[in-house]
């Protein structure tokens, strides 16, 4: 039954197959975990930088209504009096 594979045996008995299927799928699972994704650096920055974007968010949040900073940004657009008169002219 296994004429194109010389260096396997057949065995007739079940246990000792089960067996050889385990360690075959253990050696396979050990192979994968040595390569490893291919874009694992890629995720990891992916990741990082969706949680400096929260962060920031949080912090532009926090500075502007908790802190108070939209009051300032307020005071500081306020209408202040300019040294020069505002001119209306109105020619006929």
């Amino acid at each position: 039954m296994n004429s194109d594979r010389d260096d396997k045996r057949e065995t007739a008995d079940p246990d000792e197959a089960m067996r050889l299927l385990e360690l075959e799928l253990m050696q396979q699972r050990a192979a994968r975990g040595k390569a490893g994704t291919p874009y694992r650096g890629l995720k990891i920055v992916s990741i990082l930088f969706l949680f400096f974007m929260v962060a920031g968010a949080l912090l532009a949040f926090f500075y502007l209504f908790a802190a108070g900073g939209l009051d300032d940004l307020r005071a500081r657009n306020a209408a202040q009096p300019s040294a020069t008169p505002k001119t209306t002219s109105s020619r006929p």
